[in-house]
């Protein structure tokens, strides 16, 4: 008895130390959303012919940018990033993560329609299945 007891506490905690990376928190920018775990903020800054700002976790940042002229991630070769194609909120879109976990560039790339883009990354992102998840959370 005393073992199973053992066994619904560990697994109690390993469930509440999961929380932390639950994306419970919408961050609306007005013209997108993102999905974000509680403990993440936002930010704006001053974009000269786009929108610009972030979110972070006073250890990780992510930028974004929407606009005309937004990365595409063309400089992120498949020698030192894995590149992925996939549709987020309907549309396709580009993942780019560091072959090297957590060196590098983290980003992703949406064409939102005939003359916005949309990009999101980071630099040296510790904590990478989250931002892949923040990622997919986008919604225009």
């Amino acid at each position: 008895m005393k073992n199973h007891l053992k066994l619904v506490f560990l697994l109690s905690l390993l469930l509440l130390s999961c929380e932390k990376d639950k994306l419970s928190e919408t961050l609306d920018f007005k013209d997108f959303t993102i999905e974000a775990p509680s403990n993440w903020e936002s930010f704006t800054s001053q974009g000269y012919d786009s929108k610009t700002g972030g979110i972070t976790n006073g250890k990780d940042e992510l930028t974004y940018d929407y606009g005309w002229y937004a990365y595409d991630f063309k400089n992120e070769t498949t020698a030192t990033h894995t590149r992925t194609s996939t549709t987020i909120d309907g549309r396709p879109a580009l993942i780019v993560k560091p072959i090297e976990k957590g060196k590098g560039v983290i980003g992703v790339f949406i064409q939102v329609d005939s003359q916005n883009k949309f990009n999101l990354s980071g630099l040296d992102i510790k904590d990478e299945d989250t931002v892949l998840k923040i990622f997919e959370s986008v919604k225009f």
